[in-house]
């Protein structure tokens, strides 16, 4: 018989958090602000911000606020206007009226992007900020300032970092067309030209309302979703982080009168909720559902604002909630839970009082991968001399094709191990557990692991071991042991495991 005891063949893999300081300050609304450096949400009252959508705040690693802006103002740390810090050309009243990012290797610079509000000729626009200017406090750089990148385009815009940890995208939509742009920032400057992606709906249309509405990247990167408030829809896409290539558009009908306008993704990436401004409710959708079809049907209303006519933006923080705002209330909103599916999740209507500062409709806009979290989990290698009822392996050396489910040849040493265990003790059955990484469509991901897992299934039975003693599942990339930040930790997420019982 199989001794049955606990495996000593495993990697401990400590949990990491990557969410970042630089997002623990926010300015929005009309004059309201909250800071999470003490790691809860607190309100501040010194900011001069008054803005109906669109705001900007970026803080230092360690949380010291350095400047925020409306999309034409800009003010420093002391709450005062920065030189040149006047007449940008985003705007107060657009969705997203602008985003700011560190230059990556250069510390004192920031490159302020900005949109016009409802496709205007303005469009996208950049502005440099040195903060080593000014003592420390900054300057808007006058001859890098209102940059013209690209018009018209809608009052979408978002921002996470490249596949390579080290460079980022910016995100923007055309107006009038279903063209995506991606403007790569790295350690020499911002490349002017875009990488662009015609895919999904077109945004085009007769009224403002075809340009309005949240863009949002997961904290990964690896998907995008869109907020289409004038066709009461969410379009949720794949985002290639390495090539800044949009693809695979899902299209998602929401009840009408909804006007989709705040989108956000939980921490892990794995649900999005959607605020129906028009009727002040929040939807969740679940992206690891299965199928395409599975995350249309998954929708669920988790709650409904009794003291605000509209709902707003959606913000994930570094506290890992969801923050929304409830128009013209002293108060924000907050989704407590959001990595859990369903009702509890929560929803707190009245989760931040802002001390009589009222909210509007946005929140602030950064790059998204502030708020990645990867967990890393202990690793234990399959051992068929130590094997424990119960526990979790992983398969070494179980190789496919890229993109297929077909074994390799140099798979079959490792899974034959599993049949003479089998073999072995006839009261044995086994769970067949196949997992992805997160690049590509979170859908077709489910599809693959399933599959993989079932080659390896199918393997065992043709050695002769009865096909009711094996169950297969896919998992897709809703359960990594390390980070997806790294080839390293991808390669370790891409996995087939082992349960025996």
């Amino acid at each position: 018989m199989i001794k049955l005891f606990f495996s000593l063949i495993s990697i401990v893999l400590v949990e990491s958090l990557y969410a970042q300081q630089q997002a623990s300050q926010w300015y929005f609304g009309r004059k309201a602000g909250i800071s999470f450096t003490t790691g809860q949400a607190q309100t501040l009252s010194d900011g001069q911000l008054n803005t109906e959508e669109g705001c900007i705040t970026i803080a230092d690693g360690s949380g010291k606020l350095l400047f925020y802006s409306d999309g034409i103002t800009v003010w420093n740390n002391q709450h005062t206007i920065m030189p040149n810090g006047s007449n940008l050309n985003g705007h107060p009243s657009s969705t997203s009226s602008g985003v700011v990012i560190q230059q990556p290797g250069v510390p004192s610079m920031y490159y302020l992007f900005t949109v016009a509000a409802s496709g205007e000729d303005n469009g996208l626009q950049y502005s440099v900020v040195n903060l080593s200017l000014q003592n420390g406090l900054g300057d808007v750089v006058s001859d890098k300032k209102n940059i013209p990148l690209r018009t018209p385009v809608t009052e979408k815009l978002t921002a996470v970092s490249h596949r390579n940890g080290r460079d980022y995208w910016i995100i923007a939509h055309d107006r009038d067309n279903s063209t995506f742009v991606a403007y790569l920032l790295t350690t020499t400057g911002l490349s002017t030209t875009p990488v662009e992606s015609a895919v999904g709906t077109s945004h085009a249309g007769d009224n403002d309302l075809y340009t309005q509405g949240y863009m949002k990247s997961n904290p990964d990167g690896s998907n995008l979703a869109v907020a289409l408030e004038a066709l009461h829809a969410v379009e949720i896409l794949d985002f290639d982080n390495a090539t800044g290539k949009v693809s695979h558009p899902v299209y998602i009908a929401m009840p009408s009168n909804s006007y989709t306008y705040g989108i956000e993704f939980s921490p892990d990436g794995s649900l999005l909720y959607v605020s129906a401004a028009g009727t002040a409710k929040i939807y969740q959708y679940n992206l690891q559902a299965g199928s395409e079809e599975a995350i249309k049907q998954s929708g669920i209303m988790i709650g409904m604002a009794t003291k605000a006519k509209w709902i707003g933006a959606l913000q994930i923080a570094i506290d890992g909630k969801i923050y929304f705002t409830l128009y013209e209330t002293p108060f924000l909103g907050c989704i407590p839970n959001p990595n859990s599916v369903g009702q509890s999740c929560g929803f707190m209507e009245n989760a931040i009082d802002l001390q009589g500062r009222n909210s509007s409709l946005g929140l602030p806009t950064f790059s998204q991968n502030y708020f990645y979290k990867s967990t890393s989990k202990t690793i234990v290698y399959f051992d068929p001399l130590k094997i424990n009822k119960g526990s979790t392996y992983i398969l070494k050396s179980i190789l496919f094709d890229f993109n297929a489910s077909v074994l390799k040849k140099s798979s079959y040493l490792e899974i034959d191990k599993i049949v003479a265990a089998l073999k072995n003790d006839a009261a044995l059955t086994v769970v067949l557990k196949g997992h992805t990484d997160n690049i590509g469509n979170k859908s077709y991901n489910i599809q693959l692991s399933n599959e993989r897992a079932k080659a390896v299934a199918q393997y065992i039975i043709n050695k002769g071991i009865a096909a009711n003693r094996i169950v297969y599942e896919g998992y897709g990339s809703s359960q990594p042991v390390s980070t997806n930040a790294t080839e390293a930790g991808r390669a370790l997420n891409r996995r087939v495991e082992v349960v025996f019982k």
